[in-house]
């Protein structure tokens, strides 16, 4: 069973995708801010990590690239719900096809974490 910690300050957000994710078989970790998820890293198998680019205070690109630092074998996927903002920007040309937009979630969510964790994409 793949393991996937998704990182969202938003409650339901992260409670959805956890739903959607667990309901495919995967084995879902969740965290809502940096402090959370970095606690969550040490001794565990996490094949991919979906990181919210906004969370509360903090940039989730920057911890996407900590959580990189520590781990570069983990894939990652970025999510926003402000696609138009410059570190959105920023993150689609760094992640390319490891980026999507919240307002995709329900539609792409899947496909794209099966793609991720059943094909060997790098970034």
């Amino acid at each position: 069973m793949k393991t996937i910690l998704v990182i969202d300050d938003d409650f339901s957000i992260r409670r959805g995708i956890a739903f959607l994710l667990k309901r495919e078989g995967y084995k879902v970790l969740e965290a809502e801010d940096r402090i959370h998820a970095l606690a969550l890293l040490p001794g565990r198998n996490i094949e991919l990590i979906i990181v919210d680019l906004f969370l509360e205070g903090q940039n989730g690109l920057e911890l996407a690239e900590e959580i990189r630092e520590l781990n570069a074998n983990v894939k990652l996927l970025i999510i926003t719900a402000y696609g138009e903002h410059n570190r959105a920007t920023k993150a689609r040309e760094t992640f390319k096809d490891n980026y999507l937009d919240k307002v995709d979630l329900e539609k792409m969510l899947l496909p794209k974490v099966r793609k991720l964790l059943h094909e060997e994409l790098k970034l």
